[in-house]
Parts: C-alpha cells; sequence; structure tokens
C-alpha cells in the first residue's frame, strides 16, 4: 500500500468508532435514568401501599373496637350555696321635716354627728306663731270672763223665776210674768252653754299654737347618725315644705329637696334580696346567709333570714326576703352593695350530675347510662335545680347508675361503648 492510501483508510476507521461510542453512551445514560426512575417509582410506591394497608387496618380496628367514653356515678346532693346581691339600708331611717314656720335660728348638729333620741338638733324662730299664741291666750281669757258673766246672768234669771213662780202660787203676779221669767231662764241657761263651748274652743286654740310652738325644737325621733343636713342658720323655713340640699346624703343621691336632717340607726342595717322561684320554698326565716364586701379582707358577716314576703312578685318571679345585720362595730354603711351567701339545704331525695350530662332534645331530658353488657340505655330525668356547673336530678335516677360524662350525639340506644372514669366530678 502506498503511503498516500494508508491515511484515508485511518480516516476511515475513525469516523466509524465515534458514532459507535456515542451511541454506547446514550444507551448508558438512558438505562441510568430508567433505573433511577424504577427506585425513586418503587421507593414512593411501596410506603403508600404499607400506608394504605395500615389505614385499612386502623380502619377495621376502630370499626371493631367500641367508642370510649367518660363516665361517673351521681352524688347525693348537698347544701348549696346561693349568691345573690343586695344593698344594705338603716334599720331605721327618718327625713326630718320642719312642722312651724320661721328662720333657722340655731343649728345644734352636722353631718355624722350621733344623735339620742330627744336630743335638740336646731331651733327655729318663729315670732308670728308666738303672737298669735299670745292673742289666743288672750281670746281664751276673754271667754273665761264671758263666760263668768253668763253665769251670774243666769243665776240672776233662776233667782228671779224662783220668785215669780212663788208669787204666782199665791196669785200675786200676772201669769205673764211668770212666763217671761222663765224664758229669761233658759236664755241664760243657752247663753252659760255657749260661753262654756267658747271657752272650749279658745283652750283647743291655744293648745294648737302651744304644739305649734314646740315645733321650734326639732328633736330626734330615735337615736341614730345624721346621714344629712339640708339647712344652715338663717335659712327660711315653711311648715311641711322640703328645703334645698346644701349636703347630700348617700341615701339621698337625687339632689331633689329634702328635709332638715335626716337620721339613720346604722348599728343593725337590713337588705332586702329577690331570691328566685327555684330556691324560694328553701328560704325560711332563720335560715343563715353570709354576707360580703367585694374589696373588704374582713372575715363574712354571719346573719339570718328575719322575714319573706310570702308570696313571689308575679314580675319577677321571686321572693322579697329581708336579712336583719348587726353593725355594732359600724364597719357596714348603708348604701353598700354586698353579697349575700345563702346556705340553701337539699330537699328530698336528689342526685347532682355535671350539666355537660343532661341531654336535652324533642323528647325531654335525658341522660346517657351504661347499662348491661356496657350498652348505652338512655334514662329520662326530671331537673330540679340549675347550678350552672352542676344539675341536681329530682326524678328519674337511683344513685347506681354508671353516666356518660359528654354524651355526644353519635351515640345510640344499645350501642357498645367503652366506659372510662372520668377525672371531674359533679360541683356542690
Amino acid at each position: 500500500m502506498s503511503p498516500r492510501e494508508e491515511p484515508a483508510a485511518s480516516a476511515t476507521g475513525v469516523e466509524h468508532a465515534v458514532p459507535r461510542a456515542g451511541t454506547r453512551t446514550m444507551f448508558v445514560v438512558a438505562a441510568s435514568l430508567v433505573l433511577v426512575f424504577l427506585i425513586l417509582l418503587t421507593a414512593s410506591v411501596i410506603p403508600r401501599v404499607s400506608n394504605s394497608r395500615a389505614l385499612a387496618a386502623a380502619s377495621e380496628s376502630v370499626r371493631n373496637t367500641p367508642p370510649s367514653v367518660y363516665v361517673f356515678r351521681p352524688t347525693p346532693a348537698a347544701e348549696s350555696g346561693l349568691v345573690l346581691a343586695g344593698t344594705t339600708q338603716a334599720v331605721q331611717d327618718a327625713i326630718i321635716y320642719a312642722r312651724t314656720s320661721g328662720y333657722l335660728s340655731r343649728r345644734h348638729v352636722d353631718i355624722g354627728d350621733r344623735v339620742r333620741q330627744g336630743q335638740l338638733l336646731a331651733e327655729i324662730a318663729s315670732p308670728e306663731i308666738e303672737q298669735q299664741l299670745n292673742q289666743s291666750r288672750a281670746n281664751l281669757r276673754q271667754a273665761e270672763k264671758n263666760l263668768d258673766l253668763q253665769r251670774a246672768t243666769l243665776d240672776l234669771a233662776r233667782i228671779t223665776m224662783e220668785r215669780y213662780k212663788a208669787a204666782d202660787a199665791e196669785k200675786a203676779v200676772a201669769i205673764e210674768l211668770v212666763d217671761q221669767s222663765i224664758g229669761a231662764f233658759r236664755s241664760a241657761q243657752a247663753s252659760v252653754a255657749a260661753a262654756e263651748a267658747s271657752v272650749e274652743s279658745a283652750r283647743a286654740n291655744v293648745r294648737q299654737l302651744e304644739q305649734l310652738t314646740s315645733f321650734q325644737r326639732v328633736v330626734a325621733p330615735f337615736s341614730g347618725t345624721v346621714i344629712q343636713r339640708n339647712v344652715d342658720v338663717g335659712a327660711l323655713i315653711t311648715a311641711g315644705s322640703p328645703t334645698d340640699n346644701t349636703a347630700v346624703a348617700p341615701t339621698s343621691v337625687t339632689g331633689a329637696p329634702n328635709g332638715l336632717f335626716e337620721i339613720a340607726q346604722v348599728d343593725k342595717l337590713r337588705v332586702f334580696v329577690n331570691v328566685p322561684q327555684a330556691f324560694a320554698p328553701n328560704v325560711r326565716v332563720g335560715l343563715p346567709v353570709e354576707l360580703i364586701v367585694r374589696g373588704q379582707q374582713n372575715a363574712p358577716v354571719v346573719a339570718s333570714v328575719t322575714r319573706t314576703s310570702s308570696a313571689l312578685d308575679p314580675a319577677t318571679r321571686t321572693l322579697l326576703t329581708q336579712i336583719d345585720v348587726p353593725n355594732a362595730s359600724r364597719r357596714l354603711l348603708p348604701g353598700m352593695f354586698v353579697y349575700i351567701t345563702f346556705k340553701i339545704a337539699p330537699s328530698g331525695m336528689r342526685w347532682r350530675v355535671p350539666a355537660t350530662a343532661v341531654i336535652f332534645d324533642s323528647t325531654g331530658t335525658r341522660v346517657a347510662t351504661i347499662g348491661q353488657g356496657n350498652a348505652i340505655r338512655f334514662q329520662p330525668v326530671t331537673l330540679g335545680r340549675d347550678f350552672g356547673a352542676s344539675i341536681d336530678i329530682q326524678a328519674g335516677l337511683n344513685g347506681t347508675e354508671v353516666i356518660v360524662t359528654q354524651p355526644t350525639l353519635a351515640l345510640k340506644e344499645g350501642e357498645i361503648v367503652s366506659p372510662m372514669a372520668s377525672a371531674s366530678t359533679p360541683q356542690k
């Protein structure tokens, strides 16, 4: 072979070798990609198949396993604390008005002063009343003198009549004179009676004015504390009319005109409370209660029910109850907002259950109980008092039942469940 033919043959062999090597490389890359794809596909399919099998097994287990429910046993209803709000009031509270007109000449007490029964509070100067009293006393003296005159005239008429009657017995005088003497005597009797009535009228007028002058001294009707004073020295006072407030008391916050003073007996207070109908049958005279004031760290004040209205208010269906609270230490003040805790005892055989255990539906009120074989049984019950977190069952339970704490709508009559002891108990 000549040298010129050898290079040509070499070039042709190379050209055939290069396509073969590229084809082989592409085949290896494609095979690798297919292998990777198969590996990834296998890695993703196998867990899914396992999860599907596990889910199916779990679903089958759930279908075959009874649902778990929390249960409890009812507890006997015990004493309950009913808390209601109220406002303290003085056991005696009186607004003192003026009974006579005039000017306030002296004032002896002010707000916060403690007074005794009959103690002088203020003095009113009434010169007009005093002059009227002097005039009425003079009229009384005049009426008494006129009565003396009429009595003297009556005595004279009696003597004259007797003389004429004696003379008439002897036929010494005319019959007309006798009749005139009798008429004069009777007229004198009538005049004496009229004079006596005038005297009594004048005395009554004097007593009335004396009573009015006694009202110039304003005194305390009972022992207590002055909680309102509405007048100062020099103020014009009109009998029976209110005066403008100059110091409004806690019990009179309207700002309207009021009396001269207001006195309250605060060593004992009273509280009026409206008890709901559900608890009204349990509230009796003597029922112990406790009174607390929010914000005070002192111990509760122990008191008792003093009286009730013995009838429900048809508008609110509540029983008006009065509680007398001892306050010798004057720790409490009239007008305080307080909370009263009643110790309500259970009446009859009742069982207490959580409010979540009671089912309210179209069939009535029921509870879900666990019967024989852990089967659900719905028991109709009659409710008693509702305490919010718990409810008293008045009828339908005997205390031996096992009750579902929180029944769901999915529970059916006769369904088998797995009971679990509830961690919570009915609140008492």
